[in-house]
């Protein structure tokens, strides 16, 4: 408006020569049209042709995001030809676009010649960043567990958008690697910090809460699983006794012949994780071990040692838990159960198979029962019956033995075991006890006693007599 006018009064008066017409131009800008990888807090500066009118151009110009106008100060150089603007506060990563409308003036009045746009882009540009590729592969199996998750984008992503922007189900611990500089973040590796686990898929979600330097999201969510490990078989075990021949369990019954000294052998047909084999192995009635394992290539044998004997003739219940993993997190095909009896050979406690008179001949006598006997006329010693045998079923540690009389009915003194011997006799040494019943008289009834139970008899392996023996025998 103001050259129209500046023109009629020149035809008017004549006088022009001194009048400059020339209209102001934009010969430069920072940051140039279409820059990208801009920094968030960077100025603008618009270089113009001509000394320009700072008032009006300053409100002719304007700087705008997708979020509104941007706020700033003005700085004026080089006579009014350098405009400088500095924002209040960091521009928002997107599109950022200038314009100097035609109002601007140079300082003789003239206006712009054209309306000058120009757009930058906050840390990037306007495209939408995409997956290129990713590791491991979409279905995959046979991952190792410190395999790293990496993901390829199409361009560098912010940092800080991937913690919520990359998820990995089920939940594990890990952090997150990127080369160094921004520049190089369009390769992203998640880190397991524990390892993955065997047996078990994951899935990697990127959704579009992700976004590139320039403040754009993902262009399309991405989601892919893989699998740790490629072993999806349950592992088995067998059961056996460390004895020779090795006796084998069963869980279909009752396994006879077990020995209580012996250990017992879990033969695992691959290796499987030992760190909760104790937990997962139970015995009762209670016993006390503890669980020693050893792995080859393809298999584990786990030895269950006991501290303590077993009981002799004994029902044990053994149950091994599915709890029980291999090396790739598959549990045990199921819950084991076996029943063994500790009656093997070196197992059975001793037991009194016979008791009688050993004179002239051995004549056993009804156990469980009251059994008959006379007085022998001895004129050396009247109330002595001597010539007891005791036949055990197997050799006794003699050390053992706790053997004594008791008056059961009947008055006089207290009956005594005197003339304690152990006769070689068959079917070995110490198998036959031999002893005389003193202070005894007729009409009366005696107990004999030999004390069983963990401080009475025991045979030369350990096993003790459950119970007393008691004989009855009257005079």
């Amino acid at each position: 408006m103001k050259y129209i006018f500046l023109m009629a009064l020149m035809l008017l008066t004549g006088c022009y020569a001194d009048l400059d017409f020339d209209r102001p131009e934009v010969t430069g800008v920072y940051p140039g049209h279409n820059s990208t990888l801009v920094p968030s807090h960077s100025q603008v500066i618009v270089d113009f042709s001509k000394s320009m009118d700072t008032v009006k151009t300053n409100n002719e110009f304007s700087l705008s995001g997708g979020s509104g106008n941007i706020d700033g100060t003005f700085a004026w150089s080089n006579e009014n030809k350098r405009l400088t603007f500095t924002p209040r506060n960091n521009y928002p990563a997107e599109k950022i676009t200038l314009r100097i409308t035609k109002g601007a003036e140079d300082i003789d009045g003239n206006d712009l010649k054209d309306e000058f746009i120009s757009v930058f882009f906050i840390n990037g540009e306007s495209s939408s960043p995409f997956v290129l590729s990713h590791t491991p592969g979409v279905n995959s199996t046979g991952n190792l567990p410190g395999t790293p998750v990496e993901i390829i984008f199409s361009e560098p992503v912010d940092l800080n958008s991937i913690y919520n922007g990359i998820t990995v189900t089920p939940s594990i611990q890990g952090y997150y690697l990127w080369d160094a500089g921004v520049l190089d973040s369009t390769v992203i590796r998640f880190i397991p910090l524990y390892g993955f686990e065997y047996g078990v898929t994951y899935s990697v979600s990127i959704n579009n809460s992700l976004i590139d330097i320039s403040g754009n999201r993902m262009r399309d969510p991405v989601t892919f699983n893989f699998t740790v490990g490629d072993d999806f078989l349950k592992p088995e075990v067998a059961v056996s006794q460390d004895i020779a021949p090795p006796l084998n369990f069963d869980e279909s019954h009752v396994v006879n012949g077990a020995e209580k000294n012996r250990r017992i052998v879990l033969q695992f047909n691959e290796v499987i994780k030992s760190d909760n084999l104790r937990s997962a192995v139970t015995i009762s009635p209670s016993a006390v071990f503890y669980i020693s394992s050893e792995s080859t290539g393809t298999e584990t044998t786990a030895y269950i040692n006991f501290t303590e004997n077993l009981l002799s003739m004994e029902t044990y219940t053994l149950r091994i838990s599915s709890s029980i993993t291999d090396l790739q997190g598959n549990s045990l095909a199921k819950d084991y159960r076996f029943v063994f009896v500790t009656d093997g050979a070196d197992s059975i406690p001793p037991a009194v198979d016979e008791i009688g008179n050993l004179n002239p001949a051995f004549a056993p006598w009804v156990m469980n029962d009251i059994e008959m006997l006379t007085l022998q006329a001895l004129p050396a010693d009247p109330l002595l019956y001597p010539d007891i045998a005791v036949n055990f079923n197997h050799e006794i540690n003699p050390h053992s033995l706790s053997i004594h009389a008791e008056t059961a009915a009947g008055t006089g003194g207290s009956p005594l075991i005197v003339n304690i011997n152990w006769p070689d006799g068959p079917p070995a040494k110490f198998t036959r006890l031999k002893f005389g019943l003193y202070n005894v008289q007729s009409g009366n009834i005696y107990k004999i006693v030999i004390k069983g139970g963990r401080n009475g008899l025991k045979d030369i392996k350990g096993n003790f007599m459950k119970n007393d023996f008691v004989q009855m025998v009257q005079f």
